[in-house]
């Protein structure tokens, strides 16, 4: 049973007493223990408090005093020694911008006087760094000298914790360095200290949006705009965040505020461009690329971005495509001088060391092609796996794909010349390229040729345009024999299957076909924007006014604004009713797959078809009609198809796109029995049909490497179909 009330003040009374003399007399060690048994009595007891921040004075440990003052303040705030003892060990700890906010809340609750007028003098001289230090800190940054700046912004933030500038060239510094989390971390401590600088948030919001945190990001960078309307790099960033998120109509809005500052402002065109290509406005898209090339003929993202959108336009043909392509590649070759010496060995039996280079290492539709195959050929103990991957947000997938990778390398951070010289290092025999001219690809480094035999595979559906790729990867039913080798600076290497497929283990079953209950076909896309244009909201709309009781979903749609509503005024002025068709936003996957079950046929885009959308509607038992075009982009479904046994399903011009459909809702016992199976016969997630896809992609590597030990070039060849990759 506890003492009374009255005996507990008695007792902290006396230990309090017996601290203060033990204190007085020197016996430091005794004093801290009675005023801990003060508080173990009275925990607010604002002397005791005062007492152990005195010991930790004493013991030169200002920092660790600090949290004693705070509470012995806040039980006794009318006390105005705690105050100036409190500030005073704030000033040795240099926790200035702190000492500043204490002696605002002091001087809000009356207190004055001369000792109070002493700290704000000496905070004015010792909370900052001295406008000398400071310019010649920036002045070594904008020289490029950035060991010397980091080195002084170090002892900066040493010197003054709590001022932004050090923070600030701190995080400059590292993120040059691409030490992206370290600079995020300085950066944070700059915008903390220095919450109104429009700049420091503006590249915070950069990093934030870097590191997937992309609603702090947009929080961030709304705030820069609004401290200072004229700062184009904060709307550029806002823009680009928005991007992600899925609200392009907002970003769309973002960078039109970056061009109205600056027209020609490069970033504000590289921004608009993803962003007008994302929203399907895939010309205005193009002449935006054109423009901020016009002015930065190297920029080598905004080059290779306009490529991709440009294989998404009918506009233009195969031939022009593989010319914009080549000089992208020349482009390269006119700056870097790619290297022939290698140190490899010339075995050909020996166990060959294969490097992946991708961003898309990650939650991402990649993944799913990825997956399978890491898994069995880690398993070959003819192969070494080496993974360079290049994206700097790692997850659940990332995790699952090491797992598979004998030597997985985080590079994100490193600059050409350092991942050139790790490539080589490692001794890679055969590097592949797994991104093309999509996003956070290293095509630099391929430029380069740190790898004997360079490879493109699975990424980009068309030639990189580099002169140091050798070969291009491809699947058998995608491109015809003879007829497109002369659309790409790679040999062509024909496999049965371009790649396994892993689908989602949270698919749910397969549904029964809904027409039979509806009485109607129901159509669905799930592709992204940027693959339906005006041309094929045409021709979806005469199969729909082919068979009137039909309806449309439309799914995949951005999040928040933007979008559906232009699809909507094209299906309209098609004289498409809009009560026979629905839109929906992204979501989950799960929620993705599940509605496939509202769905009977699939319709596909062009002139760039679907890859992963096909495939996981192929698993939920719906097909997709498709019509195929003259480039791999244009025939990715068909060859899916073909592996399918569902060739009935290509069409080959907007006619027989037509009439294919009207046939197929014309024989819904078909089409159920097609959905009833596809899930059970498919060769690229059977185990018999992933295996076999594995020994053919083991077998191309293979011939490719005795080919260069024997000193041969480059030369397409084909490998041989196995029977687990025929469709039954």
């Amino acid at each position: 049973m506890p003492p009374p009330t009255d005996e507990l003040q008695t007792l902290a009374d006396e230990a309090l007493h017996a601290g203060l003399n033990e204190l007085e007399a020197g016996q430091f060690e005794q004093a801290g223990a009675l005023f801990r048994a003060v508080l173990e009595l009275q925990p607010a007891r604002a002397e005791a408090h005062f007492g152990l921040g005195m010991l930790e004075r004493r013991a030169g440990d200002a920092g660790a005093a600090i949290p004693h003052f705070a509470n012995a303040l806040q039980a006794a705030p009318e006390e105005a020694s705690y105050w100036i003892v409190y500030l005073d060990a704030l000033m040795e700890a240099r926790q200035y911008a702190t000492a500043r906010e204490l002696i605002a809340l002091g001087r809000s609750q009356g207190l004055e006087g001369p000792e109070i007028d002493a700290f704000e003098q000496q905070l004015d001289r010792q909370g900052a760094p001295s406008d000398q230090r400071i310019e010649a800190a920036g002045a070594l940054y904008a020289k490029g000298k950035k060991e010397a700046a980091g080195r002084l912004a170090r002892k900066l933030t040493e010197e003054f914790p709590q001022h932004p500038f050090g923070w600030k060239l701190l995080s400059g510094v590292l993120y040059s360095q691409r030490d992206f989390p370290e600079a995020l971390a300085a950066m944070s401590k700059a915008a903390q200290y220095g919450p109104d600088d429009a700049e420091t948030l503006c590249n915070l919001g950069l990093m934030l949006r870097g590191a997937g945190q992309l609603d702090d990001a947009k929080s961030v960078l709304e705030r820069a705009a609004a401290l200072d309307p004229d700062n184009i790099n904060a709307y550029n960033h806002l823009a680009a965040t928005l991007q992600e998120m899925g609200r392009p109509t907002e970003a769309l809005a973002a960078v039109t505020a970056a061009l109205a500052i600056d027209p020609e402002d490069t970033g504000a065109l590289a921004s608009i461009a993803v962003i007008l290509d994302n929203l399907g406005r895939a010309d205005e898209a193009v002449d935006a690329y054109r423009r901020l090339l016009a002015r930065e003929p190297n920029h080598s993202n905004a080059y290779g971005n306009m490529l991709f959108c440009m294989s998404h336009m009918e506009r233009f043909t195969p031939d022009e495509l593989f010319a914009e392509h080549v000089r992208f590649g020349q482009n390269f070759a006119s700056r870097i001088k790619a290297a022939r010496k290698w140190t490899n060995t010339r075995e050909p039996g020996r166990p060959i060391r294969i490097g992946f280079v991708s961003g898309d290492l990650r939650n991402h539709a990649v993944a799913s092609f990825i997956a399978p195959m890491f898994r069995e050929l880690g398993k070959r103990p003819g192969l070494a796996l080496h993974a360079y991957y290049t994206h700097p947000v790692q997850d659940d997938t990332t995790a699952a794909l090491r797992s598979h990778v004998a030597h997985w390398r985080e590079v994100s951070a490193l600059e050409d010349d350092a991942l050139e010289a790790l490539i080589r290092k490692d001794g890679i025999d055969i590097l592949v390229d797994m991104s093309g001219h999509t996003a956070y690809n290293r095509l630099h480094v391929f430029a380069r040729k740190p790898a004997p035999i360079q490879v493109s595979w699975l990424g980009y559906p068309g030639t990189t345009g580099l002169a140091t790729m050798d070969y291009y990867l491809y699947d058998r039913h995608l491109l015809p024999r003879g007829e497109y080798e002369h659309l790409f600076t790679e040999a062509l290497v024909r496999i049965p299957v371009g790649s396994a497929f892993e689908p989602n283990a949270e698919a749910p079953e397969v549904t029964p076909l809904p027409a039979l209950a509806n009485g109607y076909l129901t159509f669905g896309s799930f592709n992204r924007l940027s693959k339906i244009s005006r041309e094929v909201i045409a021709l979806w709309s005469e199969l729909l006014r082919a068979l009137p009781n039909a309806r449309l979903v439309v799914a995949g749609m951005p999040v928040e604004g933007g979008g559906h509503e232009q699809l909507a005024s094209w299906l309209q002025e098609e004289g498409i009713d809009a009560a026979r068709t629905s839109f929906h936003p992204r979501t989950g996957t799960p929620d993705y797959l599940a509605m496939h079950g509202g769905i009977d046929i699939c319709l596909d885009t062009f002139p760039y078809t679907g890859g992963t959308t096909t495939l996981f509607a192929l698993y939920m038992g719906v097909p997709t009609l498709s019509l195929a075009g003259r480039s791999i982009a244009g025939r990715q479904t068909a060859a899916l198809l073909a592996h399918h046994g569902l060739q009935d399903f290509v069409a080959r011009d907007g006619a027989d796109f037509v009439a294919k459909g009207i046939a197929a809702s014309k024989d819904l016992a078909a089409l159920a029995q097609v959905r009833a199976t596809l899930r059970k016969r498919s060769p690229l997630w059977t185990p018999a049909g992933v295996g076999a896809i594995v020994d053919a992609f083991e077998y191309a590597l293979r011939h490719m490497w005795e080919r260069w030990c024997a000193g041969l070039p480059a030369e397409g060849f084909e490998v041989p179909a196995q029977h687990p990759l025929e469709p039954d």
